[in-house]
């Protein structure tokens, strides 16, 4: 919505000006690619072939439930109004999609292994 007339007016004349100068609604137009083609321009690394693990799960702190019962049991759930809403939930979103999960033990040795295994590669941390 316009916050006052003088606004929507102004809105309605540009729009009204812009449709007289083109015309009417463009034609789209088919473009076909074919990547095999293409010349080939740089190489990529292959360590990019990389992995994003949330702050949460590294930190711990409330994230997103499994999949599984509980889960579409939370789903069916109407989403509470938002002055309902826990301080660590974020605003609108339902709490019974989240559940706390604690930190991860970086120095569990099947952990370690596992994560060589995807080397090389960046892991990149992201969150909040």
């Amino acid at each position: 919505m316009c916050g006052d007339w003088l606004n929507c007016f102004s809105a309605g004349v540009v729009f009204a000006s812009a449709a007289m100068t083109f015309g009417g609604p463009a034609v789209a137009q088919t473009i076909s690619l074919m990547p095999a083609d293409l010349p080939k321009i740089g190489t990529v690394d292959e360590r990019y072939q990389s992995y994003n693990v949330e702050m949460l799960e590294v930190t711990g702190g409330k994230f997103w439930r499994p999949y599984g019962p509980e889960l579409e049991a939370a789903l069916r759930q109407p989403a509470p109004a938002p002055a309902a809403s826990s301080g660590d939930t974020p605003s609108g979103m339902n709490p019974a999609l989240y559940e706390y999960r604690p930190p991860l033990d970086l120095t569990n040795a099947r952990l370690r292994k596992l994560a060589a295994a995807l080397g090389p590669a960046y892991v990149r941390v992201s969150g909040t």
